[in-house]
């Protein structure tokens, strides 16, 4: 199944054709934010959204799965009484005694005398949130004696009156009388103010975040965070992970509990109702440069920031509506870099394109396709992500149409910073110039794709123009991209300017830069690859082929050492290859074991084109072996990704037909024979 390449329909039927054939058990946990959480907090999902996932339920009563969802609250508002509703009944006394005795060996103690406990797990109403929170709290503080424990109860139930709306959420007043407790006691009215921030965060905070709400030197600097350091910060979430409020990570990562968003809602309603603006500015602001500060380091080879843009990417959307809801424009962009980095990370190509398609409205004039005023900016990184999406789909007119625009308006701004000599640049000049030189390698890209010889020249004004801004990160992918076209294009054909190039684009990249050198290395073993092609038609000797195919598996493996595991299309290019270079040299079993890994890997980012190439490689090797049979299933499936592809595959197709014929023929001399 081609899951990232279905939408949301396709994917609907499939699904439900799977569960007809298989039962299974799907738990959908924590469902409180498809109506919003808490009441009242806009949704992510709108009423169509919502109204399509409870048909999905419905429909999928008539197969063979079964459904388990969990809620603080009924959810009736969008499933009405469409489930059957199951109420967990309270924590056993016995079992609420079993977690307070391990809670208390966390903290060094024994809890011998349960009946001095007794009010306390009495209290907590059976909520196993509760117990934790206020057994630490207890333990925290020393409680011993039962007159300690039950002053301690007294408390409690003294801010119980305050909280009388929460059973309509799916609450006890007693977790939220205790929680209250942690926070009334342990933390100062300044200190409340910035924890209140939290609500704006969705599961997960990162120290710096919130600190950066409270930049000094911008003029939307937040007062009641400005100047927060990260000891400080972190000092602050610790005390506020102790009190059940967050969950230390270490090095100022926390997330917050999924039954929580409603207590740090209540705060920011408190302390900043009628005034939220400057708070909700603030957020958007610090995400948006976090975003396009993970994006840059992405770009520079630092690949480990893609585990902590997984851990940000809820905030990145939370804050991407935000912007969008309020009009700030370039923040949204901010955002999206961010999302960008991640996606195409892993290859989740459908939820970008759904990102891109939602955003286009905001920046794109729909009479000329051009910028709305004030946002050319924006609408030339608007652009950009819509001609990779039309790359990726074979779109190849369209792509380049956007594409030129992109590339002639960068050229016009950047026009009078050409003209002066790079050490009077600014780094504003700087930026333009940068700009050009990946608009320029970007149209480089769809001329190689198209197989059209001028890329060469794209190619080597990108990669020029990153040098004069001492940019070796982009000089190294113009220059890979370089040596790509010298090998692919007939037309300019000559392996030992691929060579150069290629081996010019690994020198470039830092050591640090895994994936980098990881396709610098790949591409190195593509030119030995060509090289064995180019002598096995000329009829090479033996030692001679033996040599250029131990030379592109030696590369290719080493470059598969360092390509990161999440680097889906990379890994997929590196394991068709070696399917290739194996098969080559007659070991079929260990050709397919690649090849099979890497149709995995296209299949996991929708990339039907590409797992149909690695098809058609299959059913070669297969047919060269005479297994006609497996052959011809292989050479079929590859067609039906082909066509999906319309007249951006039609070559790919007819090669495949005629694959197809050749293989029925020879099914049909086997079976005569």
């Amino acid at each position: 199944m081609h899951w990232l390449a279905l939408d949301d329909a396709q994917r609907c039927d499939v699904a439900l054709q799977v569960m007809r054939q298989a039962p299974v058990l799907w738990i959908w946990d924590n469902v409180e934010p498809v109506a919003g959480f808490p009441t009242g907090t806009p949704s992510r999902w709108g009423m169509e959204e919502q109204r399509e996932i409870a048909d999905f339920l419905r429909a999928a009563r008539e197969t063979k799965a079964k459904f388990l969802l969990t809620s603080r609250r009924d959810e009736r508002g969008w499933l009405g009484d469409l489930p059957a509703r199951i109420t967990v009944p309270p924590m056993p006394f016995q079992e609420r005694v079993q977690l307070a005795r391990a809670l208390a060996e966390k903290h060094g103690r024994r809890l011998n005398e349960i009946e001095d406990w007794r009010p306390l797990l009495d209290f907590t109403q059976g909520n196993p949130m509760t117990i934790t929170v206020l057994v630490g709290q207890a333990l925290r503080t020393r409680l011993r004696t039962r007159e300690q424990i039950k002053g301690f109860v007294a408390k409690l139930r003294a801010g119980e009156a305050v909280f009388e709306d929460e059973a309509s959420e799916g609450r006890t007043r007693s977790l939220a009388a205790s929680l209250n407790y942690g926070f009334e006691n342990a933390f100062s009215e300044p200190e409340r103010r910035q924890l209140a921030l939290l609500h704006l965060f969705q599961g997960f905070v990162d120290v710096n975040s919130l600190r950066w709400m409270g930049k000094p030197e911008r003029d939307w600097c937040l007062p009641q965070v400005r100047g927060l350091t990260r000891d400080s910060g972190i000092a602050l979430l610790d005390r506020a992970a102790e009190v059940g409020l967050l969950t230390a990570h270490g090095g100022g990562y926390y997330s917050i509990h999924p039954a929580l968003p409603w207590f740090f809602k209540r705060l920011f309603d408190e302390y900043y109702a009628g005034s939220e603006r400057p708070a909700l500015r603030a957020f958007v602001e610090a995400m948006a440069e976090l975003g396009n500060f993970y994006h840059d380091e992405y770009v520079d080879g630092r690949g480990e920031v893609i585990a902590a843009l997984g851990a940000e990417e809820a905030n990145l959307l939370h804050a991407r509506d935000l912007a969008r809801r309020h009009g700030w424009w370039r923040r949204v962009i901010g955002t999206m870099q961010g999302l960008r980095a991640l996606y195409e990370h892993a290859g989740r190509r459908a939820e970008w394109a759904r990102l891109v398609e939602e955003t286009v409205p905001d920046f794109v004039d729909p009479a000329n396709d051009g910028p709305l005023a004030g946002l050319e900016e924006e609408w030339s990184l608007i652009n950009g992500y819509r001609v990779l999406l039309a790359e990726q789909a074979r779109q190849w007119a369209e792509a380049e149409r956007l594409q030129r625009a992109v590339a002639e308006w960068d050229r016009q701004r950047a026009s009078a910073a050409l003209a002066l000599p790079p050490e009077e640049w600014d780094s504003a000049q700087s930026n333009m110039i940068r700009s050009l030189a990946v608009s320029v390698h970007e149209l480089g890209q769809i001329q190689r794709k198209t197989a059209r010889p001028e890329c060469v020249e794209s190619y080597k004004e990108a990669y020029d123009l990153a040098l004069r801004i001492k940019d070796e990160q982009d000089a190294a992918i113009a220059a890979f991209n370089l040596g790509n076209a010298y090998i692919a294009l007939p037309v300019i054909r000559d392996l030992g300017e691929a060579e150069r190039w290629s081996q010019r684009s690994l020198d470039l990249h830092s050591q640090g830069d895994r994936l980098g050198r990881g396709k610098g290395l790949g591409q190195l073993g593509y030119v030995a690859w060509e090289r064995f092609e180019d002598a096995r038609k000329a009829a090479k000797p033996e030692a001679e082929l033996r040599d250029h195919l131990n030379t592109a598996l030696e590369f290719y493996l080493e470059a598969l050492d360092l390509i990161p595991h999440d680097a889906v299309n990379d890994l997929a290019v590196a394991h068709n290859q070696l399917g290739l270079i194996y098969g080559a040299a007659g070991n079929l079993e260990q050709a397919l074991a690649h090849y099979r890994k890497s149709i995995g890997y296209q299949e996991a980012q929708g990339n039907t084109y590409g797992a149909a190439l690695t098809r058609g490689n299959v059913a070669v090797a297969l047919a060269r072996r005479g297994r006609y049979a497996d052959a011809k299933d292989y050479a079929v499936a590859a067609l039906r990704g082909y066509e999906a592809y319309g007249e951006g595959a039609k070559e790919n197709v007819l090669t495949t037909l005629k694959l197809i014929a050749e293989i029925d023929e020879d099914l049909k001399g086997s079976d005569e024979g």
